[in-house]
Order: structure tokens, then sequence, then C-alpha cells
């Protein structure tokens, strides 16, 4: 039951952190807030790592911080490919798509032998879709990057598909990033979220720093703090769902941000989910309660 708490956390965490982001990157460069957001999770978890469990000792904890880290890289590829497949393909189709990261390593952890009980076995699908149905978006992409008038016909098909490519790679560089934290179970969930999202700041400074700078509006700053907050709560959330188990119940759980995304959307912003978007929040909701009898 505290895997399932704490991955719907894990979700929500992120749900707000995108919540907050969004007004950010519809004002100033997308790797530049990324950057302030993910940089205030640095300066939260590394000094509370340090001082709860020390600097690390011994081979075991080397070589867990060193998967923690290359998560944290991993994960920064993945959200590169998911914001290039926003540029040429279609919100309702990419973001979808990164959905299923956790049903990727539930697949993963099944074939390498975790065992679950039948009803979680029925649960996990259900929660995969459910999340997938949920993450639907109808604004159109234009809305986000501008309109793109050669968008249509073939060249609209075609960019269809190249954004659904660029939202499976996504999908699949999350799905690493999980299995790469499930390898550095050694570390305590605060360490390894520090030591993650550090890897992702190597990748994230040099890039804003090469195409927008690191300059943000002082208002803008404040709301990219208060969502790398939120970041660095679900990012340990994550670790500590992990480090409990079972690993498939957990990633999935810990993928539903597009389900509280569009919870939030319609208790916060008063939107009007679709029918496809509530079965979605329907089909989640029976899928946790599977989850929790199994």
């Amino acid at each position: 039951m505290l895997t399932i708490v704490l991955g719907l956390g894990s979700a929500l965490g992120y749900a707000l952190h995108d919540f907050l982001m969004v007004k950010v990157v519809r004002a100033a460069a997308v790797w530049t807030a990324l950057t302030w957001s993910m940089g205030v999770g640095v300066a939260v978890l590394l000094p509370l790592a340090l001082i709860l469990d020390g600097p690390p000792s011994g081979p075991a904890e080397w070589r867990a911080v060193a998967f923690a880290t290359a998560s944290g890289v991993c994960e920064a590829a993945g959200l590169g490919c998911l914001l290039r497949g926003l540029v040429v393909g279609d919100l309702s189709v990419v973001t979808p798509l990164a959905s299923l990261a956790g049903g990727f390593v539930a697949v993963v952890m099944i074939a390498r032998g975790e065992t679950l009980p039948a009803l979680a076995l029925l649960g996990l699908p259900l929660a995969v879709a459910g999340g997938l149905m949920a993450s639907i978006e109808k604004t159109p992409k234009e809305e986000l990057f501008g309109q793109d008038e050669s968008a249509a016909g073939p060249a609209r098909r075609t960019r269809a598909r190249a954004g659904a490519g660029w939202g499976l790679l996504s999908s699949a560089l999350f799905a690493v990033t999980v299995l790469l934290f499930v390898a550095a179970r050694d570390l305590s969930p605060v360490a390894l979220a520090a030591y993650g999202r550090v890897g992702t700041m190597v990748v994230l400074v040099p890039i804003a720093l090469l195409f927008a700078g690191l300059r943000l509006p002082g208002p803008l700053a404040k709301r990219a703090g208060v969502a790398g907050l939120f970041d660095a709560a679900a990012f340990v959330a994550l670790a500590a769902a992990i480090s409990i188990g079972p690993v498939a119940i957990a990633s999935v759980l810990v993928s539903q941000g597009g389900t509280m995304a569009a919870l939030l959307g319609l208790v916060f912003l008063r939107e009007r989910l679709s029918r496809v978007q509530l079965a979605g929040v329907a089909l989640t909701c029976v899928a946790v309660g599977l989850l929790a009898t199994g």
C-alpha cells in the first residue's frame, strides 16, 4: 500500500511541477526554465543527502552514485526527445506515447522475475491504458509552438509519424531512467534523487548556456523555484517507491502524471475533459483499486 501512496504522490508532484511550469515556459526559454526548476532540486536535495547520509563510501555506494547520475542524464535526454516530438508532431500523439514509460518498466521487471498478485497483474495494463487516455490533449500544437501553415495533408501526416517516433523514444529513455534508479538502490531515496538531479543538471546547464542563457525574470524564477520543490519531492517519492517495490507497480503509478494533470486542469482551470480523458481517469481509478487490493 505504501508503494501505491508514494507512486501516486510522485505522479502528483510531477503534475504540479508541470502545471506551474506552463506559465514559465510560455514566457521564457524552455531550457532556461528547466535549469532553474531542477537547479532548485539540486540545491535542496544534495545538502540534505550529505547531512542525512554523508558522502558515499565503499564500492557499492559509488557504483550506485554512478547509476543515479546516469539516470539524471538519461532523463534529460528523454525530456529533449519529448520537446522535439512536440515541435514536429501533435501534442495529442506525443504526450500519451511518452506516458508509456511505466508500462515498459513493468514489462521488463516482470520478465526479470518480479512476481505480482493476480489482481495487480490485471490492474497494471488498465493503469497504463488509463494514463494514456487521460494524457490525450485536444489543445493544438500551434498553441504552444506557433502556427505552421505548411502542416497540411501528407506533410501533416509525416509530422504526426515523426512526433510519434520522438514520443516513443522519450518514453523508452524515461523507462531506462527508472531502471537505472533500480540499479542505484544501495543509496537512500534522498541521496538517489540528489545524485540523479546532479546528472540532469550536467546536461541542462550547458544546453541552457548555449541556446538561451540562464537569466529569468524574478516572478518567473520564483514560480520555477516552487515548481522545482515539487519536482524534488516527486523525485524522492519515486526513489522511495522503487526501493520498497514492487517496481512494476511503482513505475506504472508514477507514470500517471497525465491523469493528475487532467484532474488539476479540471479543478483549478475549469477545463472540460473530453470523453476519452474522463474514461481514462475512471479506468485509472479502477486500476488503482485493483493494485491496492492485490
